[in-house]
């Protein structure tokens, strides 16, 4: 009894647990018909679940489609490829309600399908009725990729679905019943099966968005067009990128339309415009005449593609031509990759280097993304995903950009820093020249007035003075004061014209010119008098340049000092000391009685025209008494 009890129990508990398994949430019905009543949110429809059929044009008689030949589906994985992807796919299921309600399910096919219109078999009169279902949508994002299903209470009815793939490579077949309840999660669920590469996606697109930006900076303050092809292509490379992450297994026109021919459109828009960036940024034209003509032939070569690519798409109605002229399109743009990174490697050039680095990354991960399209090789790993091995190209590919675009900014910078000293080098040689020619020209006037004063004026007071010499020669026994003033201002005024005209010659421009002159000119001064003067320098003078108004002017104080030592200082030895150590020093120092400063005039003219004199050529003038007398002190740099 007990033994019965308990095989009663384990019979109960094994149909309880099989039917939990067969029925319960996201499991599947083995039967043939489904029964709605036995799951809760969503059934994944199985093999045996459903029946399909193929046309190569759509049904005109949606009476005819139920005598199609359904079979049981023989897609792996559920995969439609190749020219299925260009007629129209017919799957046929049988629902039972079997509970006491109206059901509502959504109805999902599987991924990318731009037309579903579903049909229905029913009973009416004791003869079947074909019905064409009214295309109901859900209220929800992505919505056009559901259809409503309506099941009275108790009925069972055979659909009939018309699907029409978008004309790619490869689409999935996987229809799905999902209950509405469970329509937001389904819809989450589908997208987060991208989860990680969405990530990569995003990130990879914010990148390029400042990029973008920084490109259109660049191009709006220097117009260059490097970096306005480089900004198109950024934009459009981004705008691919984002819209083939976030329409992502999503419907809706935009997103078929985009699928089947916008993307790789862009695609090719953006190589074309970075093949534009690559010819102006190397400068192509001037400097690797080779590489320009390749560049250009492709670029002319890309615009007949997108020509071809269109026409094609628009005017042929197979898939299998448009995928094969696409897959060998992309196997061109790899040839071009490898041309490129052939024809990089073998310049001489960091630059065009740093390029080809971002070409080999194109041509590597490029050729990964086109096998794993080609095979159709699918995975739930992010490295299994052709779109990932896509972004990696286009990410090391900026990364070799901006190393290219910071050694082209260095190299740059040293050119124009390079041409901003020679042009400082020419604006100063033109400015020495100009300032020589002036010297030239002031020192022409020079020596013409110097020479005129010599010949002309020199001569004259000359004759002055001769002549007042003979007339006093003449005149013995009759005193004429007059002619001993003329012949005396004669003299002084020989003197100070003599001075000018030294002062004024090129020739004289030196610090020994200058010692030697005030050396001759002490000793004529004091020759007539009670006064003994030396002249005492260091045994080598520099060889050092001095101008013509600095001469003159420390000639004149030279000369007011020894008229003071002679008018006032009664003095009986005088020294002229001269030194030069980098600065110009000349101390006059006598034996007299000295000066008192109480008796000097508040503007005696003598000592302020001397202090003028060397305030003027920068230097400074210095009047002192010591035990010894008197002692003035020039001082001035040269």
């Amino acid at each position: 009894m007990v033994f019965r009890y308990f095989l009663s129990v384990m019979i109960v508990g094994v149909v309880f647990f099989a039917w939990k398994t067969t029925f319960s949430q996201n499991t599947h019905d083995t039967t043939t018909v489904i029964n709605t009543g036995f799951f809760y949110d969503k059934l994944k429809m199985q093999d045996e679940h459903y029946r399909i059929a193929f046309s190569a044009n759509p049904v005109s008689d949606p009476d005819k489609i139920c005598s199609l030949t359904y079979t049981k589906p023989a897609l792996p994985g559920g995969l439609v490829q190749g020219n299925m992807n260009a007629g129209i796919l017919y799957i046929e299921f049988e629902l039972i309600n079997p509970s006491d309600s109206t059901e509502f399910l959504y109805f999902y096919p599987g991924f990318y399908f731009k037309s579903i219109h579903l049909f229905t078999e029913v009973e009416e009169t004791g003869s079947k009725v074909f019905k064409t279902l009214v295309d109901s949508i859900p209220p929800s994002p992505a919505g056009n990729a559901y259809r409503v299903i309506q099941l009275s209470s108790g009925a069972r009815v055979k659909i009939f679905a018309a699907l029409q793939p978008i004309r790619i490579n490869r689409n999935w077949l996987s229809p799905i019943l999902i209950k509405p309840e469970y329509l937001n999660t389904h819809l989450t669920q589908t997208r987060m099966q991208n989860q990680s590469l969405d990530i990569v996606t995003y990130i990879l697109v914010g990148i390029l968005c400042m990029m973008l930006l920084y490109a259109m900076a660049n191009y709006i303050q220097f117009r260059k067009e490097e970096y306005l092809y480089y900004s198109i292509y950024v934009l459009f490379t981004g705008f691919l990128l984002f819209t083939k992450s976030y329409l992502y297994h999503s419907g809706g026109d935009f997103t078929y339309f985009f699928e089947e021919y916008l993307d790789f459109i862009i695609m090719l828009t953006a190589v074309l415009c970075y093949v534009a960036f690559v010819r102006f940024f190397l400068n192509t034209d001037y400097v690797y005449p080779l590489l320009d003509k390749i560049l250009k032939l492709i670029e002319i070569s890309y615009v007949g593609f997108i020509v071809l690519y269109s026409l094609i798409y628009f005017f042929t109605p197979g898939v299998e031509m448009l995928n094969g002229f696409e897959n060998g399109l992309k196997f061109l743009l790899l040839t071009g990759a490898l041309l490129f990174v052939v024809l990089g490697f073998r310049e001489k050039s960091k630059l065009v280097n740093f390029l080809a680095f971002g070409n080999l990354a194109l041509l590597v991960f490029g050729m990964i993304s086109l096998l794993i399209i080609i095979f159709s090789y699918t995975s739930e790993s992010l490295w299994g995903t052709a779109l990932f091995y896509y972004e990696l190209a286009i990410g090391t590919e900026l990364a070799c950009f901006l190393f290219g675009l910071t050694y082209k900014g260095r190299i740059e910078l040293v050119k124009r820093i390079k041409l901003e000293d020679a042009r400082n080098l020419e604006e100063k040689k033109k400015d020495f020249e100009r300032q020589l020619a002036i010297i030239h020209a002031q020192q022409e006037v020079r020596n013409r007035i110097s020479t005129d004063l010599h010949d002309d004026l020199g001569g004259g007071i000359t004759a002055i003075r001769l002549m007042s010499e003979l007339a006093k020669q003449r005149m013995r026994d009759i005193h004429v004061p007059e002619l001993e003033k003329i012949s005396s201002s004669a003299y002084d005024l020989l003197g100070k014209m003599n001075a000018i005209i030294w002062s004024m010659n090129p020739v004289n421009d030196s610090l020994y010119n200058l010692v030697l002159y005030i050396r001759n000119y002490a000793e004529d001064f004091f020759e007539n008098t009670d006064i003994q003067c030396i002249v005492l320098t260091d045994e080598s003078l520099p060889v050092v340049e001095i101008s013509g108004i600095k001469r003159r002017n420390i000639f004149l104080v030279i000369k007011e000092a020894l008229n003071n030592v002679v008018k006032h200082a009664r003095a009986s030895n005088v020294i002229i000391q001269i030194e030069f150590d980098g600065r110009l020093q000349i101390a006059l120092q006598d034996d007299g009685v000295g000066f008192d400063h109480e008796k000097i005039k508040p503007f005696a003219n003598g000592l302020q025209n001397m202090e003028k004199r060397m305030s003027s050529i920068d230097g400074f003038f210095r009047l002192m008494n010591n035990r010894k007398g008197t002692l003035i002190v020039l001082e001035t740099d040269i």
